[in-house]
């Protein structure tokens, strides 16, 4: 990392300039660019304002300046700072250009050299088990030894790259792979060697009392390093927070090779760490008890639900009077439905756009990235079944404003389709289009459409078929007060899910884990990312020496 980039993460330390002593330190690690990742933002901006010191690292996108420029992005989030890191392609690079050889590859090994040695140390000093803790402390030492020559390095390069020995290498590296029983994502994934390359310094700054990894991207990262920067003084704990059921995200065919192959690598990660966490969280019960079965867990993870943020105390959330009704210029009477999130082909989209064709009157609202890939393909659909005047396509709002802009549809749309994972989660959307108090109309996954019946909120339908949505549609539309009757009782669901609850629930376990307490409580401020101005921060070498010092 450069020196600027190190600089950053001594401006991300700062927090309050009050306190007397230091607040005990959270280094959260996502791998997206923390935009759109509610869930992410929503821990970072609570757990700040309770009193934790939190240091929120993303990745920086890969066609951002700040890539370009090894500079990072800095942002604030309510009390808590966030960093987004540009990740070289230091592993992933070379082992592209391996094969071809020539200058470019000569030209990428040095760093390489080193690359590999670092990371091998941390493997050694990560290892669990005896076995394959000698077999990590021997590769350690060759690496090291070859960091340390690099004209032996530059001979054995040699046999490794071009046509030949490239095509060798990387047949061995298949062999390997293919054998290893944590799925052989060392080798088959150099990215994850790149993104802990570029996060570990930030994070050796940052000298966390406790990291948080974000997703099974993180699991080994934050393993390896809680495990490297522990001393005898300082143990580094962390907490592995699985938003999804990973073996249930994809289940390819089984002539699918690459599929395949991709699942296995991606378990296998899990697998080799999330033992060794002192604790997993994740967002539903049903996931929960799978990852319990699954990793054989000492303990079962702690469940945070993907809540909505309400902002005031009687429940609901104020917004700043802008309506999803409005941005699709609609009246009142008009049925409007609508979806939020991504747009992949296993969410059903698709199915709620055939339905339109069943439903002449409504108008469907899709809330999604402003650069999802699917989108394109889902406006030929409509344009295909000549609806597309009915449908809308509108960008992500602020995360704390999401459920006051949602409440003027007039039904929720949860149309996603059988996979192990939708069957066990109760997805973020699911407690918006509660907290907008909308009829929901849900595809018959396990515990959405058992949640849905359980309340008498919506209708169920038979996922991907655009027949049955509509049905369940109608049923809703002929009764909308029926279903909205539900949020007005003294059975309101709203109250026992709301992120207040889970928040507590993460800053308890925060708690346990280091012993201690936070800081003293600050105010929430906006639940959105703001840009922080560099020529407006003070000089970041003078702030290296100032130890919790509000920007």
């Amino acid at each position: 990392m450069t020196d600027s980039a190190l600089d950053a993460t001594h401006v991300a330390n700062a927090t309050d300039a009050s306190d007397t002593a230091r607040r005990p330190r959270v280094v959260m690690l996502v791998a997206n660019s923390v935009a759109g990742d509610s869930r992410v933002q929503k821990i970072a901006w609570s757990m700040a304002a309770t009193g934790w010191d939190v240091t929120l690292l993303g990745r920086a996108p890969a066609d951002s300046t700040s890539t370009k420029s090894g500079e990072p992005i800095r942002y604030r989030l309510g009390a808590a700072n966030v960093v987004l890191v540009p990740v070289p392609k230091t592993i992933s690079g070379y082992e592209a250009a391996r094969l071809r050889g020539g200058k470019r590859a000569a030209k990428l090994r040095p760093a390489y050299r080193h690359a590999r040695a670092e990371l091998a140390a941390r493997d050694a000093a990560g290892r669990d088990v005896a076995a394959r803790r000698r077999r990590s402390v021997a590769n350690a030492v060759i690496r090291g030894w070859l960091a340390a020559r690099p004209g032996a390095d530059a001979i054995i390069a040699v046999c490794g790259r071009g046509p030949v020995g490239g095509a060798a290498r990387r047949l061995l590296g298949s062999v390997l792979g293919l054998t290893d029983k944590y799925g052989g994502w060392r080798w088959f994934n150099p990215w994850f060697a790149d993104l802990e390359l570029a996060l570990a310094p930030a994070v050796r700054d940052l000298n966390p009392d406790l990291i948080h990894a974000h997703d099974f991207h993180m699991v080994g990262i934050g393993a390896r390093l809680a495990a490297t920067l522990s001393t005898p003084g300082h143990q580094v704990s962390w907490i592995y927070d699985a938003h999804e059921y990973l073996r249930g995200i994809e289940v390819p065919a089984s002539t699918d090779v690459r599929l395949r192959m991709r699942r296995r690598m991606l378990i296998g990660v899990e697998r080799e760490y999330i033992g060794r966490a002192d604790a997993v969280v994740t967002v539903s019960e049903g996931i929960a008890a799978r990852i319990a079965e699954d990793h054989t867990l000492a303990q079962r993870p702690r469940v945070i639900l993907n809540a909505p943020v309400i902002s005031d105390d009687d429940g609901t959330a104020t917004g700043s009077g802008r309506t999803l009704r409005d941005d699709c210029e609609l009246g009142p009477d008009v049925p409007l439905l609508l979806y939020s999130g991504g747009m992949s082909p296993r969410r059903g989209v698709r199915t709620a756009i055939e339905a339109l064709v069943r439903l002449p009157d409504a108008h469907l609202a899709l809330i999604a990235r402003e650069d999802d890939p699917d989108i394109p393909a889902l406006r030929r659909a409509a344009a295909d079944l000549e609806v597309t005047d009915r449908l809308h396509v509108l960008p992500y709002v602020p995360v704390d404003q999401v459920v006051p802009y949602i409440s003027s549809a007039s039904i929720g749309l949860i149309p996603i389709l059988h996979l192990p994972n939708h069957e066990l989660s109760l997805i973020t959307k699911y407690f918006e289009y509660l907290h907008a108090a909308l009829p929901i109309v849900t595809s018959d996954v396990r515990e959405m459409a058992a949640e849905t019946r359980r309340l008498g909120v919506g209708e169920v339908f038979t996922a991907g078929d655009a027949a049955s949505l509509a049905h369940a549609v109608e049923t809703v539309l002929a009764d909308q007060g029926r279903y909205r009757a539900v949020y007005q009782g003294e059975d309101d669901p709203r109250v026992a899910s709301s992120w207040t609850g889970q928040a507590a629930r993460l800053d308890a376990l925060y708690r346990e884990l280091l012993h201690t307490v936070p800081g003293p409580s600050r105010d929430l401020g906006d639940l959105r990312l703001t840009r922080i101005d560099e020529n407006l921060l003070p000089s970041a070498r003078s702030l290296s020496t100032m130890a919790n010092v509000d920007l």
